[in-house]
């Protein structure tokens, strides 16, 4: 008979894809890790993984024994996902992975409305984790959030995309900054033209590390723009204060500025649909498609997108 743990150390580093990932999963160190993987490949007289460039990849072998192992523990999965979906709402705990990009106020908004769906003592617990976008990456394929929302695809055979939206990204300032380009008389290609004029402009954005930041790092330099930062951070509620507080302009998802923009902190320049598109992606595993509090979930997702874009 061979040792469970061993098999089941083996299946989460196949499925990691390394021993790195699968050690961060598990838990335990990563030579400790290597250590037990050796003494499967001894007790089974069989090398499992060999190096592929600075990776591991599965031997024919290997692969065999993967197959193997993937239908006994994804057996056991699914028996896990089908007894918890049984218990009532109230105690179901909903975990949901968020890139480190997303605006923390809409994520919230999102968790109200999918709450108030349900009676005060029938609703699941919901714990939102913040986190980049490998750990999204790895944390999904292991089931550890049932659903994950970033602006980025991510891409697995295990993955299914329940919802994804799109966007424009609009050109914001203060409501008391008085700036040549208005807002009900110019195309996105005039107030370009305009605010190109005007040296005195400051830019609000995010931090380097954020995609959204290339984006916006290539229309600037792509139509002239200079490029003198007032203001960065990591925080997306942050960059939004600081564009109401008369810092500078910024550009951000219309959705995560409409109540600004409502309550007058925020103005508008330039065109309603925008400069370009920005995309947002909900994700769960594809063994939790069905589940009912994700589909929920991604119901208040749309709902939110397509109120804060009325």
């Amino acid at each position: 008979m061979y040792n469970y743990n061993h098999l089941y150390y083996f299946y989460v580093t196949a499925k990691a894809g390394g021993v790195t990932s699968a050690s961060n999963h598990l838990r335990i160190s990563q030579p400790s890790l290597s250590s037990q993987l050796k003494v499967l490949e001894q007790s089974l007289d069989m090398k499992l993984f060999q190096k592929a460039g600075r990776s591991i990849e599965l031997t024919h072998s290997g692969a065999e024994v993967f197959g193997f192992c993937r239908q006994m523990f994804e057996y056991s999965e699914k028996m896990t996902e089908m007894i918890s979906k049984k218990h009532p709402s109230s105690t179901r705990k909903l975990t949901i992975g968020v890139s480190e990009q997303i605006d923390r106020n809409f994520v919230a908004d999102i968790v109200a409305n999918f709450l108030k769906k349900y009676e005060m003592d029938k609703r699941p617990k919901v714990s939102v984790v913040s986190v980049n976008q490998h750990q999204l990456v790895d944390k999904l394929r292991f089931k550890e959030f049932d659903a994950v929302l970033s602006d980025s695809t991510l891409t697995d055979n295990s993955f299914h995309d329940l919802m994804k939206v799109e966007v424009p990204v609009v050109l914001t300032c203060s409501n008391q900054l008085e700036v040549k380009a208005d807002e009900s008389e110019m195309n996105s290609v005039e107030v370009v033209r305009t605010i190109t004029k005007d040296n005195a402009i400051q830019w609000i954005l995010p931090s380097p590390k954020f995609k959204f930041r290339n984006d916006i790092d290539k229309f600037l330099e792509h139509n002239g723009l200079n490029t003198k930062v007032a203001f960065e951070s990591d925080f997306m509620s942050s960059l939004v204060h600081a564009t109401s507080d008369e810092i500078g302009m910024g550009f951000f998802p219309i959705i995560f500025v409409n109540q600004s923009l409502r309550d007058h902190n925020l103005k508008m320049l330039g065109p309603k649909d925008g400069f370009w598109k920005y995309n947002l992606n909900l994700t769960c595993h594809e063994q939790n498609k069905d589940d009912r509090l994700v589909v929920n979930f991604a119901d208040s997702f749309k709902n939110m997108c397509e109120v804060r874009e009325a």
